[in-house]
C-alpha cells in the first residue's frame, strides 16, 4: 500500500492522479443534477476538438471522453513507473523521462478511449438526432472577439450545458461581452448569423 500511495502522488503520476480525482467529483456532483451528463461539449473550433472527431469521439460526452482518458493515462503512468520507477532514480532524469512518459500516456489514452468509447456512441444518439447546426438556432451568445461583423467575428454560448465556440457573422458590427442571438447557419462560412438579443426580443415582442 505504501508503494501504491508513493507512485501516485510522484511525478508524473500524480498528474493524472489530481486530474482524475477532479472527474471523479465532477460525476458524484452530477448525481445530484447538477451537471447535464449527456452535454457534448467538444469545442469543435480546436485542435483537440478536431482531434476527437477524427477518432470518431463526436456525438459522445465530452466528460465521459476525458474521465476514459485520464483513467487510461493513469493506470498507463502507474504500472510503468511500478515496474521501471527503480531505475529511474530522480532528479533530472525523473524529470525527463517522467515528461516523456507524459505525453506517451496521453498520446496511447487517447487511442484506447477511442476503442472503448465509439461503441457507447448508439447509446447517447437520441440527444444528437439533430444535428448542431439546427439545435443551436435561436440560442443566446455572447460575443468573445473583440468586433464581430460580416465577415469575422467569434461568441460563445451554452446548448443544455454545453459550452460552444462558434464562428458568427452579423450585420451591425458587435462588440466584445455583448449578447447576440443565433438565428441562422451559413454552410459556405460554417459560421453563423447572429443579431443583438434586444433587436431579437423586440422582433418577437411586435409580433
Amino acid at each position: 500500500m505504501t508503494t501504491f500511495f508513493s507512485i501516485i502522488f510522484s511525478f508524473p503520476t500524480v498528474i493524472f492522479t489530481v486530474l482524475l480525482c477532479v472527474a471523479v467529483i465532477y460525476w458524484l456532483v452530477s448525481l445530484f443534477g447538477l451537471f447535464d451528463l449527456d452535454a457534448d461539449e467538444i469545442d469543435v473550433s480546436t485542435d483537440f476538438g478536431g482531434l476527437l472527431v477524427t477518432l470518431g469521439l463526436q456525438g459522445v460526452p465530452l466528460p465521459l471522453v476525458m474521465t476514459v482518458l485520464l483513467l487510461s493515462g493513469w493506470l498507463l503512468t502507474y504500472f510503468v513507473m511500478l515496474l521501471f520507477g527503480g531505475w529511474l532514480g530522480g532528479g533530472w532524469l525523473l524529470a525527463v523521462l517522467g515528461t516523456l512518459l507524459l505525453m506517451v500516456a496521453a498520446s496511447v489514452g487517447l487511442i484506447v478511449t477511442s476503442i472503448i468509447v465509439r461503441p457507447l456512441r448508439p447509446l447517447f444518439r437520441r440527444a444528437y438526432s439533430q444535428p448542431l447546426e439546427k439545435r443551436v438556432i435561436g440560442t443566446v451568445c455572447t460575443i468573445r472577439s473583440a468586433t464581430v461583423d460580416q465577415r469575422t467575428g467569434q461568441a460563445e454560448a451554452n446548448l443544455d450545458g454545453a459550452h460552444l465556440i462558434l464562428q458568427v457573422r452579423a450585420d451591425k458590427p458587435l462588440a466584445r461581452r455583448d449578447r447576440a442571438v443565433l438565428v441562422e447557419y451559413l454552410p459556405d462560412e460554417r459560421a453563423y448569423w447572429v443579431v443583438p438579443e434586444a433587436e431579437f426580443n423586440a422582433g418577437h415582442a411586435g409580433q
